[in-house]
């Protein structure tokens, strides 16, 4: 790999596992990119279904908030359990962290093997 920094930057600022792909680590960059994307739905499913919860709750049946909506809203959503979608934040962070150390150790590792080659 000519330039051992392309992969770690696909990885953290494009999609994690796509570092992987350029290291021609395809089936682990497949399987990050899989993992982040179910993960990237879980949360925007979880966040989704607590908006419509509390939007249920703070709107009532005239479908109108007022003045005061939002801080309504806001109340509302702090009071909900909001565990699954920290953990999933976590372990989120925790496959992108992977993901950009991963793909900057290979892409070192290869850049290595390909001076001592040539």
């Amino acid at each position: 790999m000519k330039y051992p920094f392309i992969s770690p930057l696909l990885s953290g600022l494009v999609m994690p596992g796509l570092g992987q792909v350029i290291n021609r680590q395809i089936i682990k960059g497949f399987i990050l990119i899989i993992l982040t994307t179910i993960i990237f739905l879980g949360i925007f499913v979880k966040v989704l279904l607590d908006l419509s919860a509390v939007m249920g709750q703070v709107m009532g049946p005239d479908l109108t908030l007022g003045p005061d909506g939002f801080s309504k809203i806001i109340t509302a959503v702090r009071a909900r359990d909001l565990s699954l979608l920290y953990g999933l934040v976590v372990v989120g962070m925790g496959v992108w962290a992977y993901s950009v150390v991963d793909a900057f150790i290979v892409s070192r590792r290869l850049r290595g093997s390909e001076r001592e080659e040539g």
